[in-house]
């Protein structure tokens, strides 16, 4: 392929062919060169990070947006990660029990019920990511 390369102001004609997948010849106004390639970071990682962190986007967005008739939300206080849920759908729980817990900073911090009630329906899993506000827990 045939390019015209500027270069402070200054045109360039440039020729590159591909000699294989990473090594390309390139003549810049005649002059040929031989230019390997190479990677200083493999990409599929950060694709494989992004798509992670737009999937929890979106399912904190669905939780956010998800409008419950009757019940109550738990709610995180802070940011964090759910390392332990201690209750399932069914459970009655009091006032001030341990729902589960969330560690954010190195420390473990237990996420009560605000209210007497029963789980009707857990939001999150062990190991998903938290915002602040997110909804964690729905009680009956």
């Amino acid at each position: 392929m045939k390019y015209e390369v500027k270069v402070q102001g200054k045109k360039y004609e440039v020729e590159v062919e591909e000699v294989s997948p990473m090594v390309f010849e390139v003549k810049v106004n005649g002059k040929k060169a031989v230019i390997e390639v190479k990677k200083k970071f493999e990409f599929k990682e950060f694709e494989k990070a992004d798509i992670r962190e737009r999937r929890f986007a979106e399912r904190r967005e669905e939780a956010r947006a998800e409008v419950k008739a009757t019940g109550k939300a738990i709610t995180a206080p802070m940011a964090g990660v759910v390392t332990k849920i201690l209750k399932k759908v069914g459970e009655k729980v009091k006032a001030g029990e341990t729902v589960l817990i969330i560690e954010a900073m190195k420390m473990e911090n237990p996420i009560a019920s605000p209210e007497d009630g029963e789980i009707a329906e857990i939001v999150v899993k062990e190991g998903d990511k938290v915002a602040s506000g997110d909804v964690l827990v729905y009680l009956k």
